[in-house]
């Protein structure tokens, strides 16, 4: 009876026993399950971080502007004439060489005719002169053969006479006739050489005179046509036409501004910036621009010693072609080289760290991951500038996933 009363009793208190450690199991349980839902977990083994650092950077310079002429054309009318044709209005983009106006003047066109008149007859001219030289020449030639001939047949017929002398056939009164004969011819041969020899020089200066009157008569009409021609106005740059400022049908004198056209193969930045970055801005320093979409590079040439409005105005010229289409006063952004900073505070970019961005991080402390609000700068190579929310040493936490920011704290657990 008494062993009966021991074996239910341990099996009461063994039932009591697994009772309790169950509850506590429960509870436990119970326990983990509430603070599992106030509290998210990050595997330490998944989690990226990234550290903020601060030393030397070189920070580039936001800016902001438009684009100005560095060079300007102003088109003025070379004579007197009026607008017959106007090929060109304000804002239109223009070519170099493109026609733009028409004018038109009277005597520059007579001028023209007449100089065209002249060439004609100087050519004329010209051409007379070379007949009539070749003319004198083929009978100053044709003299020549002749007496020639005729000294050939006199020597002949006196040297058939000298034996017939000499036998006393022949008087010698005779003989001296047929030599002085003879010798009269061979000194009209030789004069007639010598103005065989003028005629050819008469001839030559004759068509030489015609020659420069031909020449003078082409540079005429050249200068006449040329002026003509002046009065069709062409642009000398490409670029946007600023201003015209005549109407068709006008009458304009010698030097009358007609239009104003700027070069866009020469437009500059003009970009301000805050005063407080002037001092890290120098001459020669790189620079990027933002014109329709696309980054052009270029180069810092001049800094404006003055400040306005607490600004100064730091001119970049591109180092390569702007797009098609870019105009004076038109707006960019742009991003200056400046001086590297001993003093930035600065973190390596990734897929959550973008320049010019404010957003949510998750800075590392201990076994716990804090969501701060961090605003980062300019980008300077694989590193982001940071303005405010984070101090050197911080760890970021990147690459989690959005739906954890809902969270303001997060636990990192082995």
């Amino acid at each position: 009876m008494n062993l009966k009363s021991r074996l239910t009793s341990r099996r009461a208190l063994l039932s009591l026993g697994l009772g309790a450690c169950g509850l506590a199991a429960v509870v436990a349980l119970s326990f983990a399950w509430r603070w599992m839902q106030h509290n998210t977990v990050v595997l330490r083994r998944n989690l990226e971080t990234v550290l903020v650092q601060q030393g030397d950077l070189v920070v580039p310079v936001a800016a902001s502007g438009v684009f100005v002429e560095k060079e300007k054309k102003l088109l003025a009318s070379p004579a007197s004439g009026t607008v017959e044709e106007m090929l060109v209005a304000p804002g239109m983009m223009v070519r170099k060489g493109e026609v733009l106006f028409r004018l038109t003047n009277s005597r520059l066109a007579e001028q023209t005719s007449a100089a065209r008149v002249a060439l004609e007859k100087a050519n004329l001219d010209l051409k007379e002169a070379v007949l009539s030289e070749k003319v004198e020449a083929m009978a100053q030639a044709s003299r020549q053969k002749e007496l020639e001939r005729q000294l050939a047949i006199e020597a002949h017929e006196r040297d058939a006479l000298r034996p017939l002398t000499e036998r006393g056939i022949v008087s010698k009164l005779e003989m001296a006739r047929a030599d002085a004969k003879v010798a009269g011819l061979r000194s009209q041969v030789a004069e007639q050489a010598d103005r065989s020899g003028l005629a050819h020089d008469l001839g030559a200066s004759r068509i030489a005179i015609k020659e420069e009157a031909l020449k003078q008569a082409r540079e005429g009409l050249d200068l006449a046509q040329s002026k003509l021609d002046e009065l069709k106005i062409r642009s000398s740059v490409d670029g946007p036409v600023q201003d015209v400022f005549v109407e068709l049908g006008q009458a304009v004198s010698p030097g009358e501004k007609l239009a104003l056209v700027s070069s866009s193969n020469d437009l500059i930045a003009a970009l301000k910036i805050p005063q407080a970055k002037a001092p890290s801005i120098a001459h020669g320093n790189k620079a990027t621009l933002y014109v329709q979409g696309k980054a052009v590079r270029g180069t810092v040439v001049r800094i404006d010693p003055k400040v306005r409005d607490d600004s100064v105005q730091v001119d970049v010229a591109p180092s390569e072609p702007l797009p098609f289409g870019v105009r004076a006063a038109e707006s960019l952004a742009g991003d200056i080289e400046g001086a590297p900073t001993s003093e930035a505070i600065y973190v390596e970019r990734a897929d959550d760290i973008q320049p010019f961005k404010e957003r949510d991080i998750y800075l590392l402390s201990g076994n716990e991951l804090h969501r701060h609000r961090i605003q980062f700068g300019a980008p300077s190579g694989k590193y982001v500038e940071i303005r405010s929310g984070a101090r050197p040493g911080d760890r970021f936490a990147i690459g989690l996933d959005q739906a954890l920011y809902a969270k303001t704290t997060l636990t990192v657990a082995d």
